[in-house]
């Protein structure tokens, strides 16, 4: 299984997969987990011979969101951030856009962020992204210069 979450701690909080072969769609319970360099191998209940394993190559795979949620206070998960409205970091600045997408990147996550001049990109680093408050909905940001007009 590949995965691009960028996140492989949430993996090993996951008790459980749904895997979607065709129509039909299982929850497997994790037995365990171990990572092999950036591949995780998962050992499903349930599937216990290579005939099993094989029958689900192709199966889409997903998982229940509240279990891969960070535990920390004030973290979010990139799909937290879409429809945020995306304010400059400055008491009075009036709102740039909203994020359209999070555009997974392996140097870093990119904000896609819908203005009335269309869409724009912004790295999601510390030197760009100020705040992130989910439950207000909204992004603070430091562009770099000349990114508005862009």
């Amino acid at each position: 299984m590949f995965h691009d979450s960028g996140d492989d701690e949430a993996l090993g909080r996951l008790s459980s997969l749904f895997l979607k072969n065709g129509e039909a769609c299982t929850e497997y319970r994790i037995d365990w987990m171990r990572m092999q360099k950036r591949t995780p191998i998962i050992k499903l209940i349930g599937v216990d011979d290579r005939a099993s394993a094989e029958a689900l190559v192709e199966a889409k795979v997903y998982a229940r969101i509240i279990e891969s949620r960070p535990d920390e206070e004030g973290a979010w998960l990139a799909s937290d951030l879409t429809g945020l409205s995306v304010l400059p970091d400055m008491a009075d600045g009036a709102e740039l856009g909203r994020v359209k997408s999070v555009i997974s990147n392996p140097a870093h996550d990119i904000l896609e962020i819908e203005t009335e001049d269309g869409v724009k990109m912004l790295p999601l680093v510390d030197a760009f992204v100020t705040e992130v408050d989910i439950a207000d909905g909204i992004i603070k940001i430091t562009p770099p210069e000349g990114w508005l007009e862009l």
